[in-house]
């Protein structure tokens, strides 16, 4: 519909043009026009002005429009322009990522937030504190070990084909304690899977452990502990526009 509207804007605005301007339309008109007393150079000033603005009117329109479209779902993927740094096809990489979404069937913004706070989505990415995760998620050892597969080889995998693990991984727990409800929830599946339907005040890490260290940057204020309350302000902070997305309803 748009389109045939702008189709027919650019004919309307051709025919003014020639009726208004062409040499062979003032010179047909010219005799009545001097008989009339019609100033033949303030006519065309006016009709420049007329349309100046109804070009002006119509860019405006036009960009009303596009806002409107964008927020109807043509959007880019959130984080799609970090995410691009790594990934090789954006195009088919959006598509899996939708996909796994779905299936999970979780927003994917949330699944854009949790791999970009994990490995900013360099899906060789390895923990550079020692614990010997791998991947879009950080896949520990013993449970790439759990789900049939080793470490060393979802680091060679491309996005793609490592995508499909973290729908197995994501959906094992999903499996065992329910449908995600929040962003915070969502990526404890991956931090600390027993913290899943916990109160806010609920510890997965605390200063000396080896453990806490390790995810020391996860402690929002900075008191030795990490707790749920602790994530749920993480993703909060980090990624409000994910934060913000609910559950979609099928």
């Amino acid at each position: 519909m748009f389109f045939t509207s702008l189709t027919a804007y650019f004919m309307n605005i051709k025919t003014f043009f020639l009726e208004t301007f062409t040499t062979k339309n003032w010179t047909n008109q010219s005799p009545m026009l001097h008989q009339t007393g019609i100033n033949i150079s303030r006519n065309m000033k006016f009709a420049t002005g007329v349309l100046a603005l109804m070009l002006a009117t119509n860019l405006i329109w036009y960009g009303a429009w596009k806002k409107v479209a964008n927020f109807g779902g043509n959007d880019v993927l959130y984080l799609m322009e970090k995410a691009s740094i790594y990934v090789t096809d954006v195009s088919i990489f959006e598509q899996k990522v939708r996909n796994v979404s779905e299936r999970l069937a979780v927003p994917p913004e949330w699944l854009m937030a949790v791999m970009y706070s994990e490995s900013r989505f360099n899906a060789a990415a390895e923990n550079f504190r020692g614990s010997g995760a791998v991947g879009l998620i950080q896949f520990m050892p013993a449970t790439a070990k759990d789900m049939g597969i080793s470490t060393k080889k979802l680091g060679k995998m491309t996005h793609e084909q490592q995508l499909e693990w973290v729908y197995r991984y994501m959906n094992m727990y999903r499996q065992k304690y329910g449908d995600y409800q929040s962003l915070a929830d969502f990526y404890l599946a991956i931090l600390y899977p027993k913290a899943r339907n916990k109160e806010a005040c609920y510890v997965l890490y605390a200063n000396p452990s080896k453990s806490y260290k390790q995810n020391i940057g996860l402690d929002e204020d900075k008191d030795g502990r990490v707790t749920v309350g602790d994530i749920d302000q993480r993703m909060k902070r980090m990624f409000p526009s994910a934060y913000i997305k609910r559950v979609p309803s099928f």
